[in-house]
């Protein structure tokens, strides 16, 4: 760089303005803004670099707490959200878990019932109490569990590419073009 435009260490531009000089005397007479408009260009003393420097110390340590608690705060946010999300798929395991246990207590009612029924049946004297009781006390019929899938290999298939399509691509369609 030019030695008119740099300072000793080459680091900060300076304009070369003064047309007039002022000796301090004259300097402590000036209007308040004039002399800050003649000392802007004057290169800081050292005292002012050094508060300067300190004062920039300062915002950047208060930048980086600030950040700090920005990402602290984010964190806790994203674990609070997974602590959510965790949360209600327990509450949705233990639900599908209650539900199923409710499921197998009717189910072994049902089959009681029925056995207790034919066992009745079985133990009448006569055939015709016995038909009289059947008729009186009907059985539900108990649960058994499907023995074939009913859709096809291929329909199977296709729904299963659909469940696991996240991104869509398979049904998403741009009708704009119509």
């Amino acid at each position: 760089m030019d030695g008119d435009m740099a300072d000793d260490d080459g680091t900060h531009w300076a304009p070369q303005h003064r047309s007039k000089q002022y000796r301090p005397s004259q300097l402590a007479k000036l209007h308040p803004v004039e002399r800050s408009k003649y000392l802007f260009y004057d290169k800081p003393t050292k005292t002012m670099a050094m508060a300067k420097g300190a004062a920039l110390k300062r915002v950047r340590v208060e930048v980086r707490r600030r950040n700090a608690e920005i990402d602290d705060m984010r964190r806790r946010q994203v674990e609070r959200q997974q602590l959510e999300k965790h949360n209600e798929l327990i509450g949705q395991l233990k639900a599908a878990e209650a539900r199923n246990r409710i499921r197998l207590l009717r189910i072994r009612y049902n089959n009681i019932r029925n056995t207790e029924v034919e066992e009745m049946v079985a133990y009448q004297p006569t055939s015709i109490k016995a038909v009289r009781l059947q008729a009186l006390v009907p059985q539900k019929e108990p649960y058994q569990l499907p023995t074939q899938d009913p859709m096809l290999k291929n329909d199977r298939q296709r729904i299963e590419e659909l469940i696991d399509d996240d991104d869509m691509a398979t049904t998403k369609r741009d009708l704009t073009c119509i």
